[in-house]
């Protein structure tokens, strides 16, 4: 348990600002009431943060380690350098929240495994914004759990990206730095699947069937990803999933992601972030069953998940998700990774 009792007045501090994610992390944790008490000078965005949060300190990381005014870690560095502040962090005892993804390598994620394993509720987060800052995605997925369309058997996760190369860092063209395509945009899909179909056994009953990556597109960096696909199968469902930096520059957004759920009674389909040659806006939930076709309003849903996350960090409560549906997310990217081969090889 930390300071609060209600989540409200906790302190946090911020290692790493390597990608915008961060801005809406913090703005979520401001939102819900916690405190941006100090910052680590590192990462290219750290400029515009400290001057966003006036109030946050710049400190050294031992500073921010020893610091008992700090209850979480805020960590959204580059990729290969999240497991490693994660596990400073929990080994100085204090709780992490990072972008995704979590860790790109097999031993940070066994390290954090061991780290949190005898301690009460989830102190290590990875926040799949794909699901949590999404409503259409978050109804959709409480509704397919609620059984809204029978039994699930079915589900296709996408999460096309737009690559826009001219304003990415060197570390994103680097699969030992951003964890791979896989282990990095299709976490996302990975979260989705296990919140759907997950059971309640450690691992979620969740594995990996096949997996692919390739470079389609993009001949000035041979050696990035800019494709992935993976399938997984959980008792009695299968889930085939792509990702890929292929999102073409005439679309208004960052990717058409999409989420569909077949059950034996209907479908639910998510619209993400646009609804091509369709309806204005985002957050777009279409559902399919025996007596029609409808829209679903999902504009007044709450969006909870830094409430969630402060309630949880005082009170060691899972409210968000809990601590093993985080390691199963991570467990089932790596695995992927492990086993794909090339695009289109036979």
């Amino acid at each position: 348990m930390v300071h609060g009792e209600s989540g409200d007045g906790i302190g946090f501090a911020v290692v790493g600002a390597d990608h915008l994610h961060l801005f809406s992390i913090v703005g979520g944790l401001v939102g819900g009431g916690a405190r941006p008490v100090a910052h680590v000078e590192s990462g290219d965005l750290i400029a515009g943060y400290a001057s966003w949060q006036a109030g946050s300190e710049a400190r050294t990381f031992d500073d921010v380690l020893a610091d008992p005014d700090i209850d979480l870690v805020v960590t959204v560095g580059v990729p290969d350098e999240r497991g490693a502040a994660a596990i400073a962090a929990l080994e100085a005892g204090k709780p992490v929240l990072s972008a995704k993804p979590g860790v790109t390598t097999r031993d940070a994620l066994h390290r954090i495994r061991e780290l949190v394993a005898d301690r009460p509720g989830r102190p290590w987060t990875v926040l799949f914004t794909e699901r949590f800052e999404n409503r259409a995605t978050r109804r959709a997925i409480e509704m397919a759990r609620a059984g809204a369309v029978g039994r699930i058997v079915h589900v296709t996760g996408t999460g096309p990206h737009t690559l826009a190369a001219e304003s990415r860092p060197d570390w994103f063209f680097d699969p030992a730095r951003s964890g791979g395509i896989l282990v990095d945009l299709a976490s996302h899909q990975a979260d989705q699947f296990l919140a759907l179909c997950g059971s309640a056994e450690p691992g979620g009953g969740v594995e990996v069937a096949a997996a692919r990556v390739g470079n389609v597109a993009c001949p000035d960096h041979p050696g990035m990803q800019d494709v992935g696909s993976m399938t997984l199968l959980a008792p009695g469902v299968v889930g085939e999933h792509r990702v890929d930096l292929l999102s073409p520059r005439g679309l208004a957004t960052w990717g058409d992601v999409r989420l569909m759920v077949v059950g034996t009674d209907g479908t639910l389909e998510v619209r993400a972030n646009v609804d091509v040659a369709g309806a204005d806006g985002a957050e777009h939930l279409i559902v399919t069953d025996h007596e029609g076709v409808r829209r679903v309003d999902v504009s007044g849903d709450e969006a909870s998940w830094a409430d969630d996350l402060l309630a949880d960090l005082a009170d060691g409560g899972e409210r968000l998700m809990t601590q093993d549906h985080v390691l199963t997310v991570c467990d089932l990217t790596l695995r992927a990774r492990e086993v794909a081969v090339g695009w289109g090889t036979a």
